[in-house]
């Protein structure tokens, strides 16, 4: 009996956002697959910041999204990896950034607007006696 041909092709591609390495023999990376456990699945998804991506027994991530960290002494991922090294295009890290520098000013803004902080050492000092 002939065995059923997948649809996917041996070597998947890595489901990070812009990456476009496909696992191939003798590329030099990892591939990984998504854990079964639906929590660490998600987390892993989620760190893939991907709208409507949802993994499955096929997909993949390459090692090139993993920092050295994320690995134990075998080389395999630890537990707790997470993906965090992506490249993603300018545009949406200015808009990161500018959403990090917001949450902080209205952070201070609030701080301030709520609590009396004093202006110099001394009377934080003398707060805090």
């Amino acid at each position: 009996m002939e065995k059923a041909r997948s649809k996917y092709p041996s070597g998947g591609f890595c489901a990070a956002w812009g990456c476009s390495n496909r696992q191939t023999k003798g590329d030099g990376r990892k591939y990984h697959r998504f854990p079964r456990d639906p929590t660490r699945r998600k987390q892993l998804a989620a760190a893939l910041k991907r709208e409507g991506f949802v993994a499955t027994e096929h997909s993949r991530i390459c090692s090139d999204h993993f920092t050295k960290e994320s690995y134990n002494g075998s080389g395999r991922l630890n537990g707790s990896a997470v993906p965090t090294v992506f490249n993603f295009p300018d545009h949406l890290r200015l808009m990161v950034n500018k959403l990090r520098t917001c949450v902080i000013h209205a952070v201070v803004q609030w701080i301030t607007f709520n609590f009396s902080v004093p202006s110099n050492h001394v009377t934080l000092a003398a707060m805090l006696a």
